[in-house]
């Protein structure tokens, strides 16, 4: 259709200018060698003109021109008609076994146990997780809705019309169920998968050995309770003494049955992100491979590889002329294989995005933020080369569920677990079930818990050394005061010292003056 005419790689028409040019330089100087053809002899032309005459010009100038066009429509790649493709998605499977007896009429839970689980089933339809869906649903009896399928609308449209009324058969086996579901996933191929039981209870015996039975061939079974410990009143339903009958939530039982199917349990009140979890567990156990499947995806048809044929005559005519053969040595040249290094010709040959991601692969960092426009680009390069406080910057600029998460790394790397936790938070908002996300968010999430507690040691620490100083000054205090008395008491003790042999010697001068005087008298 010609509205659907376009070229994929438009600025190669810019390769037409130089063309433009040549073609405008040889018609300007036709016009001056036509004013010397007027007046030189026609056999003289060839010997006195430059170019040596318009027929030999010709010859070698067309050629070169349409080869020139054709080329660079090839390489602009014109189309106009679209070709499927083929699309990749997991085979992960799971079965949705959903209680349909009659105890899910009671409305312990509002506005009953059979609304509350149809609205479990939504959120699981509405997860956004791939893979392969069924339903089936019990009673006295199970049965297959819908079996597996992508085509999660379907189980939608179904929802509303499930009634415990319409089962042929009373009861409450949820074994039955359970074998139904396994029977469901090995019918269609799948050594792997989900079952998430939904109900309120079921025998115990059978329930539990089917569940181990079905764990035994692989199978994943999570549960989700439905109801309250302590139960109600089955509407319109009495027992022999005109009691009505009250059933309670058989959650012991359920967390068997999950722990021996090697799922989880979780009540139907709890929230989207406990879902999410069990969801994305049972996908990460079961997605082992990828299944090709007859869903197309349209793409451009190329058409600029067919137009590049026309370009053979045009080469066989110029080696015929010859002055081809003088372009081969620098194109071979040209052509040698080496090492990916970056030229200055890559300009010509390749857009900035991609000469930022060979330069990114090539672990040209540096080059690679310089070169990339795309704030992914610019925090990818950044982050590799271990500049995490730039690559947080850079990933703050952009938007999506990839963004977030390399900001969550980027701020986990500077040891910003909190709020490298809010980012894989937003991350797994914007894409349920992102594996990597809920893989580093616990890992942030224990970092954080271990920092929480050496800060608290740490904490306890300080107070006891700020404690323990005052004690040590008060002790120092002390001895210092015993110190002081002990050099007062020693220089009290050395000047009794120093006073008693003044008074001997006062006393011996004494004597010795009576002594003279009584001598003296003699």
């Amino acid at each position: 259709m010609p509205e659907l005419f376009h070229f994929q790689h438009p600025q190669w028409l810019w390769a037409l200018a130089p063309l433009t040019l040549v073609l405008l330089w040889l018609r300007q100087r036709d016009r001056q060698d036509s004013q010397w053809r007027d007046v030189i002899d026609r056999p003289l032309q060839p010997l006195l003109l430059t170019g040596g005459g318009d027929g030999r010009r010709a010859r070698w100038l067309a050629p070169l021109g349409i080869g020139w066009l054709i080329a660079t429509i090839a390489l602009a790649d014109p189309v106009w008609q679209r070709k499927p493709q083929p699309v990749f998605q997991t085979d992960a499977a799971r079965v949705i076994v959903l209680d349909l007896s009659r105890s899910m009429t009671v409305a312990d839970l509002k506005p009953s146990r059979m609304a509350r689980a149809r609205y479990k089933v939504e959120d699981i339809l509405n997860s956004g997780q791939e893979g392969l869906t069924g339903l089936v649903v019990f009673a006295g009896d199970a049965f297959t809705v819908t079996p597996l399928t992508r085509d999660v609308d379907t189980i939608r449209a179904l929802l509303p019309s499930l009634e415990p009324a319409m089962m042929p058969v009373q009861g409450s086996r949820a074994d039955l169920g359970l074998l139904k579901g396994g029977e469901l996933l090995r019918q269609s191929g799948n050594r792997h998968g989900q079952i998430i039981l939904i109900a309120d209870g079921g025998p115990v015996k059978e329930t539990t050995a089917a569940a181990r039975k079905l764990a035994a061939k692989g199978y994943r079974i999570d549960v989700i309770g439905v109801g309250t410990p302590v139960g109600g009143p089955i509407p319109g339903l009495h027992d022999a003494q005109d009691k009505p009958i009250i059933v309670p939530l058989q959650e012991k039982l359920l967390r068997t049955v999950a722990s021996v199917g090697g799922g989880r349990y979780l009540p139907v009140a709890s929230g989207a992100d406990a879902l999410q979890t069990l969801l994305a567990a049972g996908t990460a156990e079961n997605a082992n491979a990828v299944d090709k499947l007859d869903a197309r995806q349209q793409q451009w048809r190329s058409n600029g590889p067919y137009l590049t044929l026309l370009l053979i005559p045009l080469a066989a005519l110029a080696f015929r002329r010859g002055w081809l053969v003088s372009l081969l040595p620098p194109l071979l040249l040209l052509a040698q294989p080496g090492p990916l290094l970056a030229s200055p010709l890559d300009g010509l040959w390749l857009r900035q995005d991609q000469r930022a991601d060979r330069a990114l692969r090539q672990g040209q960092y540096q080059q690679a933020e310089k070169l990339a426009s795309d704030p992914l680009r610019k925090g990818s390069a950044a982050y590799r080369e271990g500049r995490y406080q730039q690559a947080l910057q850079a990933f703050s600029q952009a938007s999506g569920a990839d963004a977030d998460y390399n900001r969550g790394n980027a701020l986990a790397r500077l040891g910003r677990y909190e709020e490298a936790i809010k980012a894989y938070d937003q991350a797994l908002a914007k894409r349920p079930g992102m594996q990597d996300a809920i893989r580093n968010r616990e890992a942030v999430k224990k970092r954080l818990e271990k920092q929480k507690q050496q800060q608290q040691k740490n904490s306890r620490k300080q107070k006891n050394d700020q404690s323990s100083p005052s004690k040590q000054s008060s002790r120092q205090q002390q001895s210092q005061q015993k110190q002081q008395q002990g050099q007062s008491a020693q220089k009290q003790q050395k000047q009794n010292a120093q006073q008693k042999p003044s008074d001997d010697r006062k006393n011996a001068d004494k004597t010795q003056s009576s002594s003279q005087q009584q001598s003296g008298i003699t």
